[in-house]
C-alpha cells in the first residue's frame, strides 16, 4: 500500500492520505521516502532508467478516518539499533511518499 504525506502536524506527527477505506489500520508501519530521488541513467543510450530513493523514516499509525490516519514517528532509518535520536534532524515534506512496510504491522502493535 502506497500513499503520500498530506500534512504535517508537529514535529513527530504527520498525516497520510490513505484511511480506513483504504485498508489501513492502526498499529501499521509505513516507510516515508523523499519526493525527488537521484536519477539512473543508461550510460550507453542516455535513457533514464528511474530515479533512487530515500528512505527518511518510519512511522505508526495512531488515529485511522475513512481518507486519511495520523501517524507518529517510530524511528530513522539509518539507526541501525531502533534507538531515535531526538538531536537528529529528518526534514519531512508534504507530497512525500509513504509505503506499508510488510511484517512489522503485526509488532507495531505489540510495542
Amino acid at each position: 500500500m502506497n500513499g503520500q504525506v498530506a500534512h504535517i502536524e508537529d514535529d513527530y506527527t504527520l498525516v497520510i492520505n490513505r484511511g480506513s477505506q483504504a485498508g489501513v489500520t492502526a498499529g501499521m508501519v509505513f516507510a516515508v521516502h523523499s519526493e525527488f530521488g537521484q536519477v539512473i541513467t543508461d550510460p550507453e543510450s542516455g535513457r533514464e532508467l528511474g530515479r533512487l530513493t530515500r528512505e527518511k523514516l518510519r512511522v505508526k499509525v495512531f488515529d485511522v478516518q475513512p481518507l486519511f490516519a495520523r501517524a507518529h514517528t517510530v524511528a530513522r532509518t539509518d539507526d541501525i539499533h531502533g534507538l531515535f535520536q531526538a538531536t537528529a534532524v529528518v526534514t519531512i515534506d508534504v507530497g512525500d511518499t509513504v509505503e506499508l512496510v510488510h511484517g512489522e504491522a503485526g509488532l507495531a502493535e505489540s510495542g
